[in-house]
């Protein structure tokens, strides 16, 4: 039985999956981080593990191909290193791209494209005639627009917005209880102590609070899915015409929130009202599958 490998290789853990060539996963396996631009030693054992791992569960004769999107690859600038490594360590045909390009590829299947991810970050990257294109992003302090971090952040200012202007703000005794905060001050000292990722995670309640008919936790999500759209729009302007029509959502906002969801691809087709939109719901390994149609 003949199969591909691919393999995600994020910064908080690697998933490696072996495929069949209609999609069906028959084996997946896990190991830690695999973020080549913070630890490369890490990221080469870990990623052997990841092999080593699977072609013990499975005949290595049987495999056709190995695809594998490492996080930070675009910046190292060593994918055709890594390739030719595990080329030559396991005896496979290897390529390597980054993960975004691997999330881009299983989001829209090999087509052409535009992917929006939107989870504790941002991002928003297109394909069109072979060629990558990616808007936004940027980190926590300079971008990630429509972020899970984003929304919480917009939260804090604008109920410290509210505060200094002596007026009451719904968000107040809601993020107080979030923070575990007596009173506002204790709140933005203790915001400042949370990692990205716990600050992130108060997103969900937010949205709770929205679906329950808090007005300004609603408009809050609205804001940032228009921003986020505004993102979207900024790529499309780099497209030829035609224009391609397929949009994917990954990320634990777009996925799970289907108000944002709805917000951000309404905004959009008001300006292209053909575009339709779905959401990714497979690891990004299965993006292995299509590698064949982007050559």
């Amino acid at each position: 039985m003949s199969y591909v490998i691919g393999i995600d290789s994020g910064g908080t853990h690697i998933v490696g999956q072996a495929l069949e060539k209609t999609g069906r996963v028959i084996f997946e396996t896990q190991s830690g981080p695999g973020n080549i631009l913070l630890n490369q030693a890490q990221t080469y054992q870990n990623l052997t593990t990841i092999l080593s791992t699977i072609f013990e569960q499975l005949d290595r004769r049987d495999c056709e191909h190995i695809l594998v999107g490492i996080a930070g690859v675009e910046t190292t600038n060593n994918a055709g290193e890594v390739a030719t490594f595990l080329t030559a360590h396991f005896g496979v045909k290897t390529d390597v791209i980054s993960d975004a390009q691997l999330a881009l590829l299983n989001g829209l299947e090999g087509q052409d494209g535009t992917l929006v991810i939107a989870g504790t970050g941002s991002v928003v990257y297109g394909r069109q005639n072979k060629k990558m294109i990616r808007y936004g992003g940027w980190g926590f302090l300079l971008g990630d627009t429509g972020s899970a971090y984003q929304i919480t952040a917009s939260a804090m200012k604008e109920m410290l917005h509210q505060h200094d202007q002596q007026t009451a703000s719904t968000l107040t005794q809601p993020l107080l209880a979030m923070l575990k905060a007596a009173d506002v001050k204790q709140a933005v000292q203790i915001y400042y102590t949370l990692q990205r990722k716990d600050i992130a995670a108060f997103a969900v309640k937010i949205a709770e609070l929205a679906e329950s008919g808090n007005a300004e936790a609603r408009q809050i999500l609205t804001q940032q899915a228009y921003a986020l759209g505004d993102e979207v729009l900024g790529l499309y302007a780099h497209y030829q015409e035609p224009l391609p029509q397929r949009i994917a959502f990954s990320g634990s906002v777009l996925v799970h929130n289907t108000t944002f969801r709805q917000t951000l691809l309404s905004y959009i087709q008001q300006h292209y009202p053909e575009i339709r939109g779905h959401v990714v719901s497979t690891n990004n390994g299965r993006g292995a599958i299509f590698w064949e149609a982007w050559q």
